[in-house]
């Protein structure tokens, strides 16, 4: 698990198969706790969308998004304060999170199957009050 965990974390980085590849670390997005936030996947809707979180050396599966032609989108989390947001198929989705804490600072990521592989969007660091908790 150690190493599917630094497979990722590389990728994201590094940009390998991300829709907007860049080596560059983006600046943390620094949030006060208790807002809300909404963090947006630059990949499209179309098939499940799975969003992660690394942190303190962990890789966590955050929720699942899959779309049916019947009943439109169904989100799988096991967490009330984490929600999906996407108005229809194909379009880009986003992850909210309700009163963030302390615990929710890490580098946020989406993934999709992408023509026979998987694409991940470069990660998004979360920093509360300023404190980012990837180790």
């Amino acid at each position: 698990m150690a190493g599917l965990k630094w497979i990722l974390f590389f990728m994201c980085v590094a940009g390998s198969h991300l829709s907007e590849a860049s080596p560059v670390f983006r600046t943390a997005l620094v949030v006060q706790a208790g807002q809300n936030i909404s963090l947006t996947c630059n990949l499209t809707s179309s098939g499940d969308i799975t969003w992660y979180v690394l942190r303190s050396d962990q890789l966590l599966h955050l929720l699942t998004v899959t779309w049916s032609k019947l009943d439109g989108a169904m989100v799988t989390t096991d967490s009330s304060r984490i929600k999906s947001k996407a108005d229809k198929e194909n379009s880009p989705g986003s992850l909210e999170i309700i009163e963030v804490e302390e615990k929710d600072a890490g580098l946020y990521f989406c993934s999709k199957r992408c023509e026979g592989t998987v694409c991940f969007n470069r990660g998004i660091h979360l920093a509360i009050n300023g404190k980012i908790k990837i180790h």
